[in-house]
């Protein structure tokens, strides 16, 4: 099977852990697997967004965790089937 539509273009070189797991979960392609590793990369990317709250700085990251967020919820609503 082939890694979902949901993928990013990033380039894998200088990202944050929690893209590095984000990235994970978008290109999985097991199903049993695909739920463990959104779980991953939502819990990487809350514990940054709690960071960023604390920063005057990260507005572009706090976007892009946004973006992360929707995508993993789109994931699991669309391949898992979750309601």
């Amino acid at each position: 099977m082939a890694s979902h539509e949901f993928s990013s273009a990033a380039p894998v070189g200088a990202l944050p852990q929690w893209q590095l797991k984000y990235e994970a979960a978008l290109k999985e392609t097991d199903e049993k697997t695909l739920f463990k590793r959104i779980e991953i990369a939502e819990a990487a990317i809350l514990a940054r967004r709690e960071v960023l709250l604390q920063s005057p700085d990260g507005f572009a990251e706090r976007q892009e965790i946004k973006t992360a967020l929707d995508k993993l919820r789109r994931l699991k609503k669309e391949v898992l089937k979750f309601s």
